[in-house]
This record gives C-alpha cells, structure tokens and sequence, in this order.
C-alpha cells in the first residue's frame, strides 16, 4: 500500500535550540500531522488530508509566544 503526504511549509521567527523541541511536539500534536521539521526559520510539516494549517500555527504560537509564524 502506497501513502503520499502532502507536505507544507511555514516561515518561523523567534526559533531558537531552546524552544525547537516544544514548537515540533505542540505541532505533532495537531490532527492530521505525521511529522514536524524545524531548521533555521524553516518549518516543515508532511500531513494527511485532515490536517488544519490555521490550527497548526495556533499550537505553535500557544507553546511560545515569542514565535512569529506564518504560512511560506
């Protein structure tokens, strides 16, 4: 059986070493995520059909308010 996941990128301010691991685990948290990447001000997200980018951004803001996020 064959999966595609769709993948989309955010642009990120404010990510530091510090707060990486708490942005990639509220994201992890959201329906429909499978896997977060965070690399410089880069935010990977590969998903399924049912993911929410507008819910996804909310979780990240929420675990870190001095992160600026915003669909790339």
């Amino acid at each position: 059986m064959e999966y595609n996941m769709a993948q989309t990128l955010f642009k990120a301010a404010g990510l530091t070493p510090e707060n990486a691991d708490a942005l990639k685990d509220a994201g992890m948290a959201i329906a429909g995520v499978r896997w977060v990447n965070i690399n410089n001000d880069n935010v990977v997200v590969t998903h399924d059909d049912s993911f929410d980018a507008d819910a996804f951004v909310s979780a990240l803001r929420n675990a870190d308010g001095s992160v600026s996020v915003s669909k790339g």
